[in-house]
């Protein structure tokens, strides 16, 4: 896989990142469209809120290592062509990450093809 930094407005809030995704996204079998959202690392689950705060997804997730989230946290999405699926959430408040499990969907797409990871850094709130 290769590696795209897209480098948008993203804020850390709670244990969580706040971004602007700038494409559609699938987590679950569900698909998101590109706008604001909230990803809250818990112990071992990630809550997606909508820009209402309201919660539209919660899902399972191990902990892992090895990436800093940097000052103010990332969000990895693992792309395909035009499908790009949220892979993992780094808090800036926590020591590691939190990886989500590949959909049925996904896991199929890496059969076929390679793909791209991209990561949505965050950004610290201006004042």
């Amino acid at each position: 896989m290769s590696l795209g930094l897209a480098v948008v407005p993203a804020y850390a809030q709670a244990g969580g990142v706040q971004a602007k995704v700038p494409f559609n996204f699938a987590v679950s079998g569900k698909t998101f469209a590109a706008g604001q959202y909230t990803m809250i690392a818990g112990l071992h689950q990630v809550k997606i809120q909508d820009a209402h705060g309201i919660t539209i997804a919660m899902v399972l997730a191990n902990e892992v290592s090895g990436r800093s989230a940097g000052a103010n946290g990332r969000i990895i999405f693992h792309c395909y062509r035009e499908r790009c699926f949220l892979a993992e959430v780094w808090s800036p408040v926590q020591e590691n990450g939190k990886q989500l499990f590949a959909s049925r969907a996904e896991a199929g797409l890496v059969k076929e093809e390679s793909g791209e990871y991209f990561a949505v850094l965050g950004e610290k709130p201006q004042k």
